[in-house]
């Protein structure tokens, strides 16, 4: 088992993982975090504006990010 971090960035807004989560591999962080992104966008509930970007980063235990997933919200003005 390895510890791994999702630290997630919303605009201004930051969340900055610092208890993490014990998972068998990267493999399955990479899992965790796609479930877990899935998640946050939807408690977000409409509140993601244009110009605007949400971020998670997954890191290992080494402070290596492993992973981003990323979702720029673009309008037409």
């Amino acid at each position: 088992m390895a510890k791994f971090f999702f630290n997630v960035y919303n605009g201004a807004d930051s969340y900055v993982d610092e208890i993490g989560e014990e998972l068998p591999d990267r493999f399955a962080a990479w899992h965790e975090a796609t479930i877990s992104a899935g998640q946050s966008l939807k408690d977000l509930d409409g509140k993601l504006l244009p110009g605007t970007e949400w971020r998670m980063e997954v890191l290992d235990d080494s402070g290596h990010t492993l992973y981003t997933l990323h979702v720029t919200a673009k309008g037409n003005p």
